[in-house]
This record gives structure tokens, sequence and C-alpha cells, in this order.
């Protein structure tokens, strides 16, 4: 999802900075920085990244530290934004954080999979999970529409989509049968994830 030579990039809930060692070695000149709410991952980001500051990213004095060591030309924001009670607030803070011609990268949990319904329909519980798309620690719940609208509330105008298809969310080997069936109307079904980059609605 990522295009073109970034100059400064924001990986918002970098974790242990995989991702951002990752971009920061692959595009030459590029100086990536990190929030994480966790200390200890921010400590071992810290080893991999320029930047690295500790805290949440819907704390007011986070987002003053970050924007101060702004503007970006990238922000990531890999499976965070459903762990927040205000997704599109902190969204809307963020892309004041984009340089005019940044993009923002998301990615999301599809609610509307085949395994939501399995769960409700059949078995008749919510399915609270430790990790994926129902993981008990998310917040907010999104299928494609949500995210579309998260973001053109947020300034935001989508410019790339993508998603990660799997039969069963928690085996990656379904992805391959899930192939077979990514067309309408199985497509939204059996996507467990949704990757969107967008551009600032008043950017170029």
């Amino acid at each position: 999802m990522v295009s073109g030579n970034p100059r400064r990039v924001l990986d918002v809930g970098c974790g242990a900075g995989v991702l951002g060692q990752a971009l920061a070695n692959s595009i030459i000149g590029c100086k990536v920085i990190g929030v994480e709410p966790d200390k200890e991952l921010a400590t071992a980001a810290a080893k991999n990244m320029h930047t690295v500051v500790s805290g949440r990213i819907d704390e007011d004095f986070t987002q003053e530290r970050i924007a101060a060591l702004g503007p970006y030309d990238l922000i990531v924001c890999a499976d965070v934004l459903e762990h927040l009670a205000e997704p599109g607030l902190i969204l809307s803070r963020l892309v004041g954080m984009l340089s005019r011609e940044g993009i923002l990268i998301t990615s999301l949990p599809n609610i509307r999979h085949i395994s939501t319904f399995f769960s409700l329909g059949v078995l008749g519980t919510w399915p609270a999970k430790d990790r994926g798309i129902h993981d008990s620690t998310h917040l907010r719940f999104f299928a494609r529409r949500d995210i579309l609208r998260l973001g053109a509330d947020a300034g935001l105008s989508p410019i790339k989509e993508s998603r990660n298809l799997r039969l069963l969310e928690a085996h990656a080997w379904t992805m391959i049968p899930a192939k077979l069936l990514d067309f309408w109307p199985f497509r939204a079904f059996f996507t467990f994830q949704y990757l969107h980059c967008w551009k600032r609605l008043d950017g170029s």
C-alpha cells in the first residue's frame, strides 16, 4: 500500500517497531516515528526506529508530542482504530498532521465476515476471542461502508483498497479457497480485513 518516497512516517501503534524498521530500511532517507502505549514494546521499538513516543494515541499529550514531530508524508494505522472509543475523532486529528500531499493507510477487521453470522446465528453467542476480528479489546466494529464513512468524515478520500481473505479467520491456509469466492455477493463475507490508502480531501 506504500508508494512514493515518504520522508517522514508516523506508525500509530507501532508495537516492537518491525514495520517501522522495514520502512526505514527500504526507503532511503525515511525517518520513522512510532507511538505505542505498551511501555515494553515502546522500549523495544526505540531500537528499530528513529523516535518512539510512549503513550496512547487518544491522549491529548501524546497527540501534541507527535504533532510537534510532523507533518508526515505517511501515517499508518494498522489494526489500531478499532481499539479506540472515538476512532473518528482521532483519525481527524491525524489527518491534520499529514503533509498536504501525504497519505494515510488503515487496516481494519471486517465484522461482516461469515464467522460473525455463524457465531450469532448458529451458536447464539457473540464470538469474543483473544485476537482477530472479534478481539475482546475491540471497542468499535466496522464493515466496508463504515470504513469508507469513517474516512470521509475525517476528511479523507480513498485512493486504493485491498482485502485479506479467509474462509476461517483464524487459519491462514483458508486464504486460498477464499479467493475462489472473491466476487459479489460472497466477497464481503470472506474478507476478514480491509486495507485502505487515503489522501486528504483538501490535498492535491
